[in-house]
């Protein structure tokens, strides 16, 4: 099983390299944040609160993100009008985190500090009025300020998903994706991270766009440590509060199956802002 999500990594990624650009996708202006292959500038703030499985303790995961089309940005530096369309072709995206982790059993330890941080590139290679494809390499960074706040370790994660528009009914898009994440440097006394994400991502635009739900399963496949195999699957709801400036809203609860699950409940709440 594992040597076959593996194999299916490196075909994949090899078709995205491979892959000629597109066409931009033509479409009503979006603002609510829900398509990946459409690159905006992006704000969001986040706070995720977890029901950790073994000890009845809690972690809280507070994250700013921030996303930007970089083509645009080049263009308005340089001048140069050959870099108008980079916008829709490359993306960045940043995360930082501030962490809360409380253990009540043995230990009654409860530490707030820093959390790893992460930075994704992605590649628009095709996108269409049918179905997009961009694949990327995103690094998660060393930078906990607790031991039990990061893995330890800095990791590399090369990227791909697709996006297929309204199969799913009208205003649906379906984006699995898949991620093969190893470290490359850290701690040597922590675990090394070796891992395949399945991500499974469904989006329905509801009321003419004022509002938005959002399936996520995501698979993770632990090729270091056996027996840590877990998924996770979240249900979104989003509302767009002022659709004009972009600013929205969502709630997003979910679960964890799994003997390597990290918590059996998770909740989750955010707001953002997404401009152009």
């Amino acid at each position: 099983m594992r040597k076959i999500v593996a194999y299916t990594a490196c075909v994949c990624l090899l078709l995205g390299a491979l892959a000629t650009p597109g066409l931009a996708q033509e479409e009503k202006k979006d603002n609510t944040g829900t398509n990946p292959v459409n690159f905006t500038y992006d704000m969001r703030f986040i706070t995720e609160m977890q029901w950790l499985r073994d000890n009845g303790g809690s972690l809280i995961k507070n994250t700013f993100e921030f996303r930007a089309p970089l083509g645009r940005d080049l263009r308005n530096l340089t001048g140069d009008d050959q870099y108008n369309d980079l916008g829709q072709k490359f993306a960045l995206r940043f995360r930082a985190y501030w962490n809360t982790l409380s253990v009540p059993n043995p230990s009654q330890r409860s530490v707030s500090g820093i959390g790893d941080f992460d930075a994704r590139f992605l590649w628009l290679a095709h996108v269409n009025s049918s179905w997009g494809m961009a694949p990327g390499l995103e690094a998660f960074f060393n930078t906990a300020s607790d031991d039990a706040l990061g893995t330890g370790k800095t990791s590399l994660a090369p990227t791909i998903f697709f996006a297929f528009f309204n199969k799913l009914g009208k205003n649906s898009i379906f984006a699995p994706g898949y991620q093969f994440v190893f470290s490359v440097g850290g701690d040597p006394d922590r675990s090394d991270v070796l891992q395949s994400r399945i991500d499974l991502y469904f989006v329905w635009i509801l009321a003419k766009g004022k509002n938005w739900l959002i399936v996520n399963p995501q698979i993770i496949v632990d090729h270091e440590n056996s027996g840590t195999d877990f998924m996770q699957t979240d249900f979104e709801f989003g509302y767009m509060i002022y659709p004009q400036a972009g600013l929205s809203g969502y709630v997003r609860p979910g679960f964890a199956v799994g003997k390597g699950r990290p918590f059996n409940w998770n909740f989750e709440f955010a707001f953002k802002v997404v401009w152009r």
